[in-house]
């Protein structure tokens, strides 16, 4: 699959024309990855917003007791990597390979510098991921509830 195919089905590139479809994909490139390989670790430093073309990748965080909790596991068409393009804040989750596969890569500093020359891919990009991390907000408030409402019934 091209990384143009893949982007059109994506829903942050999902409105643009064939033709900033393109001038994403000229600064994108690919990366394989293999079983166990881990793409970044919490704390990290920022630097690219990750697609997934084959494969599955598990985004996960460690408890005090060294435990593991699984957040996420991502399969081809998804992405991640996202949070920290707009806050430019370390990452939050480690992101790790649960199997082979490839991943697309836009690196941040690109695609600030593609946003900022380009302002109808901005606008159409933006426009997209506040209506994802407004969903993803939505998914979180009710999961609170559900365990705060499960924990208050305990007692």
């Amino acid at each position: 699959m091209s990384n143009r195919t893949l982007l059109q089905n994506i829903y942050l590139f999902k409105s643009l024309t064939p033709a900033e479809l393109d001038a994403v994909s000229a600064i994108s490139q690919t990366q394989p990855f293999g079983m166990g390989d881990t793409i970044f670790l919490r704390g990290d430093a920022a630097t690219a917003l990750y697609l997934i073309s084959l494969g599955t990748i598990k985004i996960q965080q460690g408890t005090k007791s060294g435990d593991e909790i699984n957040l996420a596991t991502l399969s081809a068409g998804s992405h991640f990597g996202e949070m920290a393009f707009v806050d430019g804040a370390p990452r939050s989750a480690t992101a790790s390979a649960a199997d082979r596969g490839e991943l697309v890569v836009i690196p941040y500093d690109k695609l600030k510098g593609l946003l900022e020359k380009t302002p109808a891919i901005a606008v159409k990009f933006y426009r997209e991921l506040s209506l994802f991390l407004c969903g993803r907000l939505r998914v979180t408030t009710s999961d609170l509830n559900f365990a705060k409402e499960k924990n208050v019934s305990h007692f």
